[in-house]
């Protein structure tokens, strides 16, 4: 059978039909889908950012120091009120240079042969009338500090000269006893020790001499008896 042959312009167009109908059968390509975890990634990558820093010139933290003006707490120094009165007298003796200043005092009284430079050495009057249980307490400190001031210049005639001495310390008492009230005529307790030492230089040498009694009141020692006391 002899196909009909056909005119070139037909088959030019069935050939384009053919294409056209092929391209509008054809997917246009996709895109790349976002990941699955894409959104977390966004949003570590947020939170991944710096704070904000703050404002420089903002005011800072309001402190209890600046509410309060920032005064220094007041502290305890040269210029603190002494400490009160212990009522029963029960207080550590002290051993300071306060001690020696008082101790030399009563040396420069001997060789000077003047009892008033060893004053601060001895028991004040005013302690002594309430804490002891005599009759007259007064009487009886007039009569000790009478004594103390004769002891002064007896202790001055023990040399024939006192030229260059110098004194050294006080120390060497024995071990301090605390006498409790009731005992030695006494209303209120104090620390008692016997024969301490004023030592001293003079020619060269080395030399002490013995102090009989002394007492403490509020802390501090004083003398008593200088030397062994005769009722």
């Amino acid at each position: 059978m002899t196909i009909p042959s056909l005119p070139a312009s037909r088959v030019a167009c069935g050939l384009l039909v053919l294409a056209l109908s092929a391209c509008g059968k054809s997917t246009p390509p996709s895109r790349d889908p976002l990941p699955a975890d894409g959104a977390a990634s966004a949003v570590n990558t947020a939170s991944a950012a710096p704070a904000p820093v703050p404002d420089a010139a903002a005011p800072a933290a309001t402190t209890d120091a600046a509410v309060d003006g920032g005064a220094p707490a007041p502290t305890a120094g040269a210029d603190a009120p002494p400490a009160p009165l212990v009522a029963d007298n029960k207080v550590d003796p002290s051993q300071g240079p306060e001690l020696q200043e008082r101790a030399r005092g009563l040396f420069e009284a001997i060789v000077a042969d003047d009892p008033a430079r060893a004053e601060a050495f001895w028991f004040p009057r005013e302690p002594f009338i309430p804490l002891k249980d005599v009759k007259d307490p007064g009487k009886y400190w007039n009569q000790l500090h009478k004594t103390y001031g004769s002891d002064v210049h007896a202790l001055h005639k023990k040399r024939k000269s006192w030229e260059g001495a110098t004194f050294v310390k006080f120390d060497g008492w024995t071990r301090s006893k605390w006498v409790p009230p009731g005992d030695e005529a006494n209303k209120i307790g104090y620390h008692r020790a016997f024969h301490g030492k004023l030592h001293y230089k003079v020619g060269g040498e080395d030399a002490e001499m013995d102090v009989q009694t002394i007492i403490t009141w509020q802390g501090r020692w004083y003398v008593t008896h200088l030397r062994k006391f005769k009722h």
